[in-house]
């Protein structure tokens, strides 16, 4: 991945320094949140956005801006992870409290 160049200013001079650790946009998070594990209430397709923004910004060379971006769309697609995971969660336990037993339920009185 090819450097890039960030100007801090600092005292009011700009002093050039290069960097090799581009701040992370996380898009690849969420695609895989949006297209794999579903888009719970537009979480992922709101972390899509801000990853794309997050890009945006680092190819414009503002790399505050993309870094911000980036860190919402980290926690954004941590919330859509943790309310996917709640999600299967609570339907396991409905499936296994009430759909296996009402199943052996009718199983149990049907004739013969």
């Amino acid at each position: 991945m090819p450097d890039h160049t960030v100007i801090p200013m600092q005292d009011g001079e700009p002093t050039k320094r290069l960097t090799s650790t581009p701040p992370r946009d996380y898009l690849l998070l969420s695609l895989f949140n949006m297209l794999v594990l579903g888009n719970p209430c537009c979480l992922s397709f709101v972390a899509l956005v801000y990853s794309v923004k997050s890009r945006d910004r680092k190819l414009l060379g503002d790399m505050d801006g993309a870094a911000s971006y980036g860190n919402t769309s980290k926690q954004l697609n941590i919330g859509a992870v943790a309310l996917n995971v709640l999600v299967l969660i609570i339907s396991f336990v409905l499936i296994f409290v009430y759909v296996i037993p009402a199943l052996r339920y009718m199983a149990s009185h049907q004739g013969p």
